[in-house]
């Protein structure tokens, strides 16, 4: 995944877990609320400065914006990626498998 795609679904994990709108998020960091669309979007990249105000206004670290161990998304994707499927169907089929071997043992 890369650096974009991690700050993006970061920027909106960290910005809904605020409990702001994209038009709240625009209104404490003094842009517009199109600018913050199309950061979410990709069709725009934030300065540094930006990067600063976004994390000051979501009350976070800048850096937590690129981790991609931060956001349940990103790690769901790092999952599915290292392993091959989703977390839910790593679940289901251990469960399966255990109530498989639970009958089994009746």
């Amino acid at each position: 995944m890369g650096v974009r795609q991690i700050f993006i679904k970061n920027l909106k994990f960290y910005r809904k877990k605020a409990g702001l709108t994209q038009e709240k998020l625009a209104e404490a960091i003094g842009m517009s609320t199109a600018y913050i669309g199309d950061m979410e979007a990709r069709e725009r990249f934030p300065s540094a400065e930006t990067i600063d105000k976004i994390a000051e206004a979501l009350n976070i670290s800048p850096r937590i914006l690129f981790d991609e161990d931060c956001c349940p998304e990103c790690l769901k994707e790092k999952f599915s990626e290292k392993y091959g499927r989703t977390l839910q169907e790593e679940l289901s089929a251990r469960i399966l498998k255990e109530i498989t071997e639970v009958c089994a043992s009746i």
